[in-house]
C-alpha cells in the first residue's frame, strides 16, 4: 500500500497524469522520456487465482505493445498490441510473433482488456491473464525471469488490425523483470520505522578488473541499546556507477573495536584480518546488479541490535572495473530500515551452494555444463527444529556465464524406500546474470530435519577456448543460493565441494604445468566432447566434502555421494485432463510391475524356445 501511494504521488507531480495507479504495487520503467518517450509498466498478481493484471503508461498516441519473449527478441514472442482511436475506441488483441514480422492475432484470445484510454498525450492500456493459458502461443508467466519485450508507435494507430510492416514501431526494447517475484500484499510501513544507512564515503574505487572492498562500522546507540527488527533493505548505488557496484553484502561481526571503523579497503590486503573474517558471520542484507528493495512478509523480520548483540557490522561491496577507470569516486552501499516493534517471526538468512574455489571448473565451448553444491541430512538433522524451518524468499547466483540454477528439496519416503526429490524450492532457468533480486516464493517451503538440498547451477561457454574457474571476479564463476527463512539458526553457510581425494585422483590424469599453473594447465587440455562428458561425470559421481556451520563456530562436517533420486519431482501438468502425476509409490509400483512382467515375458519366450528345440 505505501508503494502504491508514493506511486501515486509522483504521477501526481508528472506532467499529464491523472489515471489512477495506486492498485498495482509494481512498477518499472522500460523507456525514458529521453530515450524517446516515456514506457511505464505496472502490474499486480494473484497466487491463488494464479492470474497478473497489467496496465501500460506510454507517451504516444499511436499503437503499443507489451510482450514475453523466450530471449528478449521478437521471434516466438507471445505479445498484445492495442491502441485508442481518433473515437475514443480501444483496439486491444492478443497476438504471436513467429518471426521477425507483424504479429498476427492468436485464434486463442487469453489477454483480456481491462480498460483503455488517451489522456493528454499518454496511452492507457489495462489488460490481464492467467499465469498458464494452454494456448501453444502463449508462454507461460512463472517465477523465473521474464524477457518482456516493448514497443510503440510515437504518432500513428494502424489502419487495420491486421498489421503490415507500414505499421513497424518507432521504438522499441527489452528488459528482464521477475513478475511473480515481489511480495504482493505488503504491509504499510510501520509507524516508528527508521533507517540507518551502511556506505562508504567518497572512496575512489581502485583501477582493477575486481575489487572486494571491506568496510567496518560500529551500529549506532540506539540499536545498540535496544533490540530492532529490519523490516525492509535498499541499496544505495551512487548515480552513474550502476555499472561498477555488483554486489553489497552486509554481516554482523562481534570481533572488533573502533579501531577497525572507516571507509575501509581491498579485502585482500587493504584492512585488518578481523574485519575480513566477519564476511563469515551472519549475513543481514544482501544486493546485487538489478535487484531493488526487498520486503519482509508482514510477520517476520531480522532481528539485530541490543544488549549481548555484535555492535559491529561489516559490508562488502563487489566493484566491477574490466576497463580499469580512473578516479570512479563511490559511495554506495546499503539502508537498513527498522522498527522497534516485534514480529511474529525471527528470520535468519542461510547461505548454500558450492564452495567459492578454483577447483570448481567449468570446460570452454559447454552448452550446460552442471555444477552441484549440496546439503546433507546431517546439516539439518543437527541444526533444524523439529518444526522445520520455513523459507519464504531466496537469491539465486551465479556469474556470467552461469544461465540456470535449480533448488531441488529431497526427503526419504520411508514407505517407498527411496530419496523424493519434492518441487524445487526456486528454480530459474532463464537467469540474467544483470537482473539478480531477492524473490518471495508463491508459497513458504518448509524444511526438515533429514531433508537434503542440492543446488544445481548450468553453465554456457560456447565459443570460450578457455576454462572458467570459481572465484571472485565477475568472469570467475559462483553457485550459490541465499534462502530466507524462519526460525533463526545457528548457523549461516551450507557449502560443499568435490572432495580433496577425488581431486588428486582426477589431477594426477592432467598434464604436469597444472602443478606449477593451475588455470594455465587447465587450458592446455584438449577439451573435445569426450574430455568435456569426462569431466561432468567426475563432477556427478565424485565423493563431496560439505561444511554446514559459521567458520567461525563448530560445524558439521560430511564426505559423500550424491543420493540416488528414486523419484524425480514430476510437475502437475495444467493443461492435461489428468493434471497431478502418480504418486512416488504409484511410480515405483509400477515400475516393479514392469520388471517383472518384462521378466515373466522373457521367461515364456526361453521356455517357448526350449520346447521348440527339445520338439
Amino acid at each position: 500500500k505505501a508503494v502504491a501511494q508514493i506511486l501515486l504521488l509522483a504521477c501526481a507531480l508528472s506532467v499529464g497524469c491523472a489515471h489512477d495507479f495506486s492498485s498495482y504495487p509494481f512498477k518499472a520503467t522500460l523507456n525514458t522520456a529521453e530515450n524517446g518517450g516515456l514506457y511505464e509498466l505496472y502490474w499486480k498478481f494473484d497466487n491463488a487465482k494464479e492470474t497478473i493484471s497489467f496496465a501500460v503508461r506510454v507517451n504516444a498516441t499511436g499503437w503499443v505493445g507489451l510482450g514475453l519473449s523466450p530471449n528478449g527478441q521478437m521471434p516466438n514472442s507471445d505479445v498484445v498490441i492495442g491502441w485508442v482511436t481518433d473515437g475514443g475506441e480501444t483496439v486491444f488483441h492478443d497476438r504471436f510473433a513467429g518471426g521477425r514480422e507483424p504479429p498476427t492475432i492468436d485464434e486463442q484470445q487469453d489477454w483480456m482488456l481491462k480498460g483503455g484510454e488517451e489522456e493528454n498525450g499518454f496511452t492507457i492500456l489495462e489488460f490481464s491473464r492467467k499465469y498458464v493459458t494452454c494456448d501453444e502461443y502463449d508462454l507461460p508467466i512463472t517465477t523465473e525471469t521474464a524477457r518482456v519485450i516493448w514497443s510503440f508507435h510515437a504518432t500513428t494507430d494502424p489502419t487495420s488490425e491486421v498489421l503490415t510492416f507500414a505499421d513497424r514501431h518507432s521504438h522499441k526494447g527489452a528488459l528482464s523483470l521477475n513478475l511473480l517475484g515481489g511480495l504482493p500484499d505488503a504491509a504499510p510501513d510501520p509507524q516508528d520505522l527508521e533507517y540507518y544507512d551502511v556506505t562508504v564515503d567518497e572512496i575512489i574505487i581502485p583501477e582493477n578488473d575486481t575489487t572486494y572492498w571491506c568496510a567496518a562500522f560500529r551500529l549506532p546507540e540506539d540499536i545498540r541499546t535496544q533490540k530492532k527488527y529490519i523490516t525492509k533493505f535498499s541499496p544505495r548505488v551512487t548515480k552513474g556507477n550502476d555499472a561498477h557496484v555488483h554486489h553489497l553484502l552486509v554481516y554482523l561481526c562481534d570481533s572488533l573495536n573502533e579501531t577497525h571503523v572507516g571507509n575501509g579497503g581491498s579485502c585482500r590486503d587493504g584492512v585488518a584480518n578481523e574485519v575480513v573474517e566477519c564476511r563469515s558471520g551472519v549475513l543481514i542484507a544482501a544486493w546485487a546488479v538489478g535487484g531493488e528493495t526487498f520486503v519482509y512478509p508482514n510477520n517476520v523480520a531480522f532481528p539485530f541490535g541490543g544488549e549481548d548483540f555484535p555492535e559491529y557490522v561489516v559490508m562488502e561491496l563487489h566493484y566491477d572495473n574490466p576497463e580499469l577507470k580512473q578516479g570512479t569516486v563511490d559511495s554506495s552501499g546499503m539502508r537498513l530500515w527498522y522498527t522497534s516493534t516485534p514480529r511474529e517471526h525471527e528470520a535468519g538468512v542461510l547461505q548454500v551452494g558450492h564452495f567459492v574455489t578454483e577447483y570448481h571448473i567449468i570446460p570452454p565451448n559447454s552448452e550446460n555444463f552442471t555444477t552441484t553444491g549440496i546439503v546433507f541430512d546431517d546439516c539439518t538433522n543437527e541444526f533444524f527444529p523439529q518444526e522445520g524451518i520455513h523459507v519464504f524468499a531466496n537469491a539465486l547466483h551465479t556469474h556470467e556465464v552461469g544461465h540456470g540454477l535449480n533448488l531441488q528439496h529431497i526427503r526419504y519416503n520411508s514407505e517407498c524406500d527411496v530419496y523424493e526429490e519434492l518441487e524445487p524450492i526456486d528454480k530459474n532457468l532463464k537467469y540474467d546474470f544483470d537482473f539478480q533480486q531477492i524473490n518471495h516464493l508463491k508459497r513458504e517451503v518448509v524444511i526438515m530435519p533429514g531433508d537434503i538440498l542440492q543446488l544445481k547451477c548450468f553453465y554456457g561457454t560456447k565459443g570460450f577456448d578457455k576454462v572458467t574457474l570459481g572465484g571472485l571476479s565477475t568472469r570467475d564463476e559462483m553457485c550459490l543460493s541465499f534462502l530466507f527463512y524462519y526460525p533463526k539458526l545457528e548457523i549461516s553457510i551450507a557449502l560443499s565441494q568435490i572432495a580433496e581425494n577425488e581431486l588428486r585422483t582426477y589431477f594426477s590424469k592432467l598434464p604436469p604445468e597444472t602443478a606449477v599453473n593451475f588455470r594455465n594447465g587447465l587450458n592446455s587440455v584438449t577439451w573435445d566432447e569426450a574430455a568435456m562428458n569426462d569431466l561432468q561425470r567426475f563432477a556427478n559421481e565424485s565423493e563431496q566434502f560439505a561444511y554446514c556451520g559459521n567458520l567461525q563456530d563448530r560445524g558439521v562436517v560430511k564426505s559423500s555421494k550424491f543420493p540416488n533420486i528414486g523419484c524425480p519431482y514430476i510437475p502437475p501438468d495444467q493443461c492435461s485432463a489428468t493434471p497431478n502425476p502418480p504418486t512416488c509409490c504409484e511410480r515405483i509400483s509400477a515400475t516393479e510391475d514392469g520388471v517383472v512382467l518384462r521378466a515373466s515375458v522373457a521367461l515364456l519366450l526361453l521356455l517357448s524356445l526350449l520346447a521348440a528345440t527339445l520338439g
